[in-house]
C-alpha cells in the first residue's frame, strides 16, 4: 500500500499557446522536509529552464537549422557555367602524325567556350519551394524537441520532491518507532507491557528500513533523470511548485498550433513543392553557348553562339507518371496531417478525463481517507495509554496513518505529474 509506482513518462509532447485556468492544483497539507541543499540549488522553473540549453540534442537541431537555410540560398541558383577547350587538326596518322604543323584547309586549330544552363523558372520556384519546406520542419522538429526536454526535465523536478517528501515521512514514522520502543522498554521493566510486546516496535522498524531505502533508491533515480536534462552534475532542488491550472476550451482551440502539427504540415508543403517540381520537368530547360576559334591567320577568327532547347516530347510516359506519382504523396501527406489532429483532440480529451480522475482520488484522499486514519491513530494511541488496547493496535493504527500520509502524496504527485505532462504537451511556447 505504501509503495506506488513511478508513473512513466509520455513520449510525444508538445504545449498549446495561452495560460490555462481551471484546474488549480492543492498543495498536500504535510509538512515538508527541510534537506541540505548545494550553493546552487535549481528552483523548478530554473529547471525547465535549464533543459533546452543543457540539451545537445536542442543544439543538434539548430545546426540543422542552419543547414536547411544555408541550403535554401542555392536552391533556385542557375548552376555553375561550364568551359570547354578544344585542340583540333591534331594528325593521329599519316606523315605528320601528331605534328603540331597547321593544316592548309583553315580550320581551327584550338577552341575556347562557355556554357551556362538555364532551367526553367517553375523548377527554380519548385526547388526554392522545397527548401522553404524543409527550414519549417527543422524549425518545428527543433521546439518538438525543446517540449520533450522541458516536460522531461519538470517530471525529474517533480519525481525528486514528492520522493524526498515520502522519505521524511517515513523517517518521522521511525522516530516515532525508536520513542515507542524505549517507552515499551521502560513499561516492560515496570511490569505492565508482556515480554513479547517489546519485539513489535523492533520489527516494524526493521521492515521500514527496507522501504526507507528504496525511498532514497528513488531519490538517486529522480536526481539522476533531472542530471540528464539540466547537465547539473547531482543536482539538489528548492522551492515549491507552482500553481498550474488547465483551460479544455483554450487546449481545444489553439491544438493545431502544435510543433508536431507543423512537422506534417512541413511534410505536405515539400509533397507540393515536389508536385510542382514534377510538373515543371514537363518545361523545357535552356542552355546557351559561346566560343572562340583560332585559325591560320591568312584565314582570320570566328566567335559563335549558340542555343539548346530539351524537349519533352515523351511526357506520357516519363513525366506524367511521376507528376501522377507526386501528386497521390501529396495527397496522402494532407490526409496524414488531418488524421493527426483528430488523434491529437482525442488524446486530450482522454487526458482531461483522466486529469479530474486524479484530481478527485487526491480530493477523497484528502478530505476522507487521511482524517480518519489520523483520528484512527489518535485514538488506538490514547486507548493503549489506558491500557484498553495491546501495542500491536497501537502500532498497526500509526503506521496505517502513515500510509495513508503517503499515500495522499501519491496521489498528489500523480495529479501534479499528469497536470504538468498536460501542459507542456498541448500548449506551446516558442523556443
Amino acid at each position: 500500500m505504501i509503495e506506488r509506482g513511478m508513473m512513466k513518462y509520455r513520449k510525444q509532447t508538445r504545449r498549446a499557446k495561452s495560460r490555462l485556468p481551471l484546474l488549480v492544483l492543492p498543495v498536500l497539507a504535510l509538512q515538508a522536509p527541510v534537506f541540505p541543499l548545494q550553493a546552487e540549488p535549481l528552483t523548478f522553473a530554473e529547471a525547465v529552464e535549464l533543459a533546452e540549453t543543457a540539451t545537445p540534442a536542442i543544439e543538434a537541431r539548430s545546426l540543422v537549422i542552419e543547414a536547411a537555410q544555408s541550403a535554401a540560398i542555392a536552391a533556385d541558383q542557375l548552376p555553375d557555367p561550364k568551359l570547354s577547350v578544344d585542340i583540333m587538326d591534331r594528325r593521329i596518322a599519316g606523315p605528320f602524325e601528331f605534328s603540331p604543323r597547321p593544316g592548309r584547309n583553315g580550320f581551327p586549330r584550338q577552341r575556347i567556350g562557355i556554357s551556362q544552363d538555364i532551367p526553367n523558372g517553375a523548377k527554380r520556384r519548385a526547388r526554392a519551394g522545397q527548401a522553404m519546406a524543409d527550414i519549417t520542419a527543422a524549425r518545428a522538429n527543433k521546439e518538438a524537441l525543446v517540449q520533450d526536454a522541458q516536460l522531461y526535465s519538470a517530471l525529474s523536478w517533480i519525481d525528486l520532491h514528492y520522493a524526498q517528501r515520502r522519505l521524511h515521512i517515513l523517517e518521522v514514522l521511525q522516530q516515532s518507532l525508536n520513542e515507542l520502543s524505549a517507552t515499551v522498554g521502560a513499561r516492560l521493566e515496570s511490569g505492565i507491557t508482556r515480554p513479547a510486546e517489546a519485539f513489535e516496535p523492533e520489527l516494524l522498524i526493521a521492515k521500514l528500513a527496507d522501504r526507507r531505502s528504496r525511498r532514497v533508491a528513488d531519490i538517486e533515480k529522480a536526481r539522476a533523470m533531472l542530471a540528464r536534462w539540466t547537465g547539473v552534475d547531482h543536482p539538489e532542488i528548492e522551492g515549491t511548485l507552482p500553481e498550474f491550472t488547465i483551460d479544455r476550451e483554450v487546449l481545444v482551440r489553439t491544438i493545431k498550433e502544435l510543433p508536431i502539427l507543423d512537422i506534417q504540415d512541413a511534410k505536405v508543403e515539400r509533397a507540393e513543392a515536389d508536385v510542382e517540381l514534377a510538373r515543371a520537368n514537363k518545361r523545357p530547360d535552356f542552355s546557351v553557348n559561346a566560343s572562340y576559334a583560332h585559325r591560320r591567320p591568312e584565314y582570320g577568327e570566328y566567335v559563335s553562339v549558340g542555343v539548346t532547347i530539351d524537349l519533352p516530347l515523351f511526357a506520357k510516359k516519363r513525366q506524367n507518371p511521376l507528376i501522377d506519382a507526386r501528386i497521390l504523396e501529396a495527397s496522402a501527406a494532407r490526409l496524414e496531417a488531418s488524421d493527426l489532429e483528430r488523434q491529437l483532440q482525442a488524446e486530450l480529451s482522454r487526458d482531461l478525463a483522466e486529469n479530474r480522475s486524479y484530481r478527485e482520488s487526491w480530493e477523497r484522499s484528502k478530505n476522507t481517507l487521511l482524517p480518519l486514519a489520523k483520528k484512527q491513530a489518535e485514538l488506538e494511541q490514547v486507548s493503549y495509554g489506558a491500557g484498553r488496547v495491546d501495542l500491536d493496535t497501537a502500532l498497526n493504527a500509526a503506521v496505517a496513518f502513515a500510509e495513508a500520509e503517503i499515500d495522499l502524496l501519491d496521489r498528489e504527485a500523480t495529479l501534479v505529474r499528469d497536470t504538468v505532462r498536460i501542459k507542456y504537451t498541448y500548449e506551446r511556447t516558442q523556443p
